[in-house]
């Protein structure tokens, strides 16, 4: 047809890489909460998170990476919640009724890392951000609960939003 372009095919090449067993990361994660008796506010005095993601391809972002998945457990175990009604309907279907932290809220996170490159990838590289995502969640709940131990708390319901210690606090005898 006059006018039309066409194009010879070119060189094309498709190669998946399915590692024979799968390349986790892991971490470990540290915090120190001091919660305010009055109010039942928490602050997180301290988080240390060590995180292992093998071979560090790009430093800066694995770091992203990092803050970014802690942040989203704080937000988990700190103050997402979503309430519904008899019939399941959320109640609190906008942002104003859901905890997103922005910088003001999130604490500061001391990271550090190790390498053990995967043994089954070529470069040794692992997945990141999922463990810190997994990891932080229940380090927040634990270092909670420890600040309760001395009670016998064992358990606390998540999130861990200041009305809810408040109201441990209180069946505890322990507000102002």
């Amino acid at each position: 047809m006059p006018g039309l372009l066409t194009t010879e095919p070119g060189l094309e090449a498709v190669h998946y890489y399915d590692p024979p067993n799968f390349t986790f990361p892991f971490g470990i994660y540290l915090c120190v909460v001091d919660i305010d008796k009055g109010t039942g506010e928490t602050k997180i005095r301290r988080f240390y998170a060590l995180d292992d993601c093998g071979t560090r391809i790009n430093p800066m972002i694995i770091e992203g990476q990092i803050h970014g998945g802690l942040t989203e457990g704080f937000a988990v175990a700190m103050g997402q919640l979503l309430s519904f009604d008899a019939q399941g309907n959320i109640q609190g279907n906008t942002l104003m009724d859901y905890f997103l932290p922005t910088a003001v809220e999130t604490p500061h996170w001391e990271t550090d890392f190790t390498v053990t490159p995967s043994p089954h990838h070529p470069i040794g590289a692992k997945g990141v951000a999922e463990s810190p995502h997994v990891g932080s969640i229940p380090t927040f709940t634990a270092a909670m609960v420890d600040a309760f131990a001395h009670l016998g708390v064992t358990h606390l319901e998540m999130p861990h939003t200041a009305y809810r210690i408040w109201k441990e606090l209180k069946a505890h005898g322990l507000t102002h």
